[in-house]
C-alpha cells in the first residue's frame, strides 16, 4: 500500500520576527527532550500527546504524536457473529476507550530535514508545530515554531527572496479548518460553513486574491506572502488527494505570483510559483496488502526507504 511521505524543516521565529532554521543538532536535542514521558497539550480545543519512542527494527528513534478521534466520528465494526454496530456503543464490551489518529516524525540524520507520515486525521503540521512550541517553552519567550515543507530550491528561493506576492490562488478540498493559523483558510471555512458535514468529501472552496498593479510593493503584498507561507505550513498539500483522506481538508491548488527585484534593471519582475508542483515528497510502500497492520516497524521501514530516495535528490532541496 503506497502512501506519501512528506519532508519539512523546522523554523523557529524569535520575538523580533527573525526566522531560524533548526539544524540537525537542534533536532536531536529536541528529540532527546521528548524521551522521558508522553506530554499532552490542548491545541485548538483538541488534546495532542507526543513522545520520542524507539523502534527496534529498524533501530531508530522517532517522534510519535496522537490525538483522540471525536466520539461522533468513531467507525462501525463487525464481530464474528456478523453483528455490526458503532464502536462507540461497545466501549464497555471491547475495553476500547479511545481511537487515536497518529503522526510519525523521523529526522533525516545529519540534515535539517524531517520526514512526516500521518494517518488520515492525524495531527496536522500546524498542530505539531504548536505542540513542539509548547514543549520547548517558546510562548514564554515570545517565540513560535513552524514546520515548513521542503520545496525545490528555486521555489523556496522565490518565496523567501520575494519583495511581496501580487496574487495568490488556493483551493481547499474537504473541510477547511475554522481554527487555522491561516486567515485565508479560516475564510474558506466560513464560506463553506453552510455545507452539510456529510458532503465535505465532495466539496471544494477556491479563493483568488490579487493586488492588481504588478509593481506595487508594500504591507499588503508582504501580508499575502506570509499567507502563502502559512498555508504551506498548516495544510496537506497534494495534487491528487485520495478521497478517503480528505477528512480535515487538503490544498490542491496553491499558486503565487511573486514580486522580485529585476536583475537587469532597477525595477521589479513577476515570477510565478506553483507550490503543488514544487513540493518534494516520496511515495513509500507500507505492506503488500491493504489489510496489513500499520505497526511501527512497517511504518518506519517505509519511511526509511523514502528517506533514502530523498537523500539522492539532495541537489533539489530548498
Amino acid at each position: 500500500m503506497a502512501r506519501k511521505v512528506r519532508f519539512y524543516t523546522g523554523v523557529e521565529i524569535d520575538k523580533a520576527g527573525k526566522r531560524h532554521t533548526w539544524s540537525a543538532n537542534v533536532w536531536q536535542e529536541f528529540m532527546n527532550s521528548c524521551m522521558a514521558e508522553s506530554q499532552t497539550f490542548e491545541i485548538r480545543r483538541r488534546k495532542i500527546a507526543g513522545k520520542c519512542e524507539l523502534c527496534s527494527s529498524p533501530s531508530v528513534y522517532y517522534l510519535h504524536l496522537t490525538k483522540d478521534r471525536e466520539l461522533s466520528d468513531w467507525p462501525e465494526a463487525g464481530d464474528a457473529s456478523g453483528s455490526v454496530s458503532n464502536l462507540a456503543t461497545r466501549r464497555a464490551q471491547t475495553g476500547i476507550i479511545s481511537i487515536l489518529e497518529y503522526t510519525y516524525l523521523l529526522p533525516v540524520s545529519g540534515t535539517p530535514y524531517i520526514a512526516l507520515l500521518r494517518s488520515s486525521s492525524g495531527p496536522m503540521p500546524s498542530a505539531i508545530s504548536d505542540w513542539m512550541s509548547m514543549k520547548s517553552g517558546m510562548p514564554e519567550t515570545g517565540s513560535s515554531f513552524e514546520l515548513q515543507p521542503v520545496l525545490r530550491k528555486n521555489a523556496r528561493q522565490k518565496l523567501d527572496e520575494a519583495l511581496g506576492v501580487k496574487s495568490l490562488e488556493v483551493r481547499f478540498e474537504g473541510k477547511p479548518d475554522p481554527n487555522s493559523a491561516s486567515e485565508i483558510e479560516r475564510a474558506a471555512a466560513e464560506a463553506s460553513s453552510s455545507i452539510d458535514g456529510s458532503d465535505y468529501a465532495n466539496m471544494s472552496v477556491e479563493l483568488h486574491i490579487s493586488m492588481g498593479r504588478p509593481t506595487v510593493v508594500g504591507p499588503s503584498t508582504e501580508a499575502i506572502r506570509k499567507q502563502a507561507l502559512s498555508i504551506l505550513a498548516n495544510n496537506n498539500v497534494s495534487a491528487n488527494p485520495l478521497k478517503d483522506l480528505i477528512h480535515g481538508g487538503w490544498v490542491t491548488k496553491l499558486r503565487a505570483k511573486t514580486i522580485q527585484n529585476n536583475p537587469d534593471s532597477d525595477g521589479t519582475v513577476i515570477e510565478p510559483v506553483d507550490f503543488i508542483k514544487e513540493q518534494l515528497t516520496e511515495d513509500a510502500d507500507f505492506g503488500s496488502m491493504k489489510d496489513d497492520e500499520m505497526a511501527p516497524e512497517i511504518i518506519l521501514s517505509g519511511m526509511m526507504a523514502a528517506i533514502g530516495r530523498f537523500r539522492k535528490r539532495d541537489i533539489e532541496h530548498s
